[in-house]
């Protein structure tokens, strides 16, 4: 199975529709846009109501408006809460992934030339990998299937070359050393991939964007029926969901944006690597 048919294999990674940019677009049209509606809306209503003769409820909606805004705080909660273990795992993936590459390249030494050079090689060339290219961001299916398809060329030369170094007279407490580490550090492979994938899928997101476009509405809404003029706080809170929303989803998106995943132990440890085979090749 070569490198291209392998990547065809992880095609449930799944990454989000929009971009941080265009989301953030998306939010501060729609936030306050919802209030302006709901306010307008319930201005009308008000006028249908007095110009029939009938009486406006001064206090129409508030059960409704404090149920919805218990639940838009509890997604909330629950979405940031989300976005802080997702991002917790993976910066750990980040680290386990370099420490097992490191202590793979190091057990290496245990073996003599040329095998101790020619794998360390395959994991210093295996390791380089791992790092995404460009930008460093892989926020598209395609920046995607290119760092797999990387990875995996270089997985398809590391396991043979290690299985081939390892083999008689080298004592089996060494090939059980050097090989165990290398596949420590194939394995952690697996769990970077895990952490492309969107952490939340896009319905739960939208829900979360409903709830809030619901309640700006509803502010709105009240504050037109009753009378009042629609206040600077509405349009506060909105920023303020504008902010928090864009900061949990910034959060979760470890592969872009501002808050992105911390790969300096790979890169220290790639470094590393490369300073030990300076002077051999």
């Amino acid at each position: 199975m070569d490198a291209t048919t392998a990547t065809s294999l992880y095609g449930e990674i799944t990454l989000p529709v929009l971009s941080l940019p265009q989301v953030a677009l998306l939010l501060l049209a729609t936030l306050p846009s919802a209030a302006v509606v709901g306010y307008f809306t319930g201005a009308a209503r008000r006028r249908w109501l007095l110009a029939r003769g009938r009486e406006v409820d001064a206090v129409v909606g508030e059960t409704t408006l404090g149920a919805i805004l218990a639940l838009l705080g509890l997604l909330l909660a629950f979405s940031f809460g989300n976005a802080l273990g997702i991002s917790s795992e993976r910066k750990t993936a980040m680290v386990d992934e370099a420490a097992a590459l490191g202590t793979a390249f190091l057990r290496a030494d245990y073996l003599s030339e040329p095998d101790r050079t020619a794998l360390q090689v395959a994991l210093y060339e295996y390791a380089e990998t791992r790092l995404p290219a460009g930008d460093g961001q892989i926020n598209t299916l395609e920046k995607a299937r290119d760092f797999l398809n990387r990875t995996l060329e270089a997985q398809a030369v590391l396991w043979p070359l290690t299985v081939e170094v390892t083999q008689d007279p080298v004592p089996a407490p060494i090939k059980t050393f050097v090989a165990g580490a290398v596949n420590d550090a194939l394995d952690a492979h697996l769990y970077r991939v895990k952490t492309l994938s969107h952490p939340v899928s896009d319905v739960t997101q939208l829900m979360l964007l409903a709830a809030a476009l619901m309640s700006l509405f509803l502010l709105g809404n009240r504050a037109g029926l009753v009378g009042r003029s629609l206040s600077w706080r509405t349009f506060v809170l909105s920023a303020f969901l504008f902010v928090v929303m864009n900061t949990i989803l910034d959060t979760q998106r470890g592969n872009e944006g501002f808050v992105r995943i911390d790969d300096t132990p790979l890169r220290a440890t790639v470094f590393d690597m490369e300073q030990a085979l300076a002077g051999r090749i």
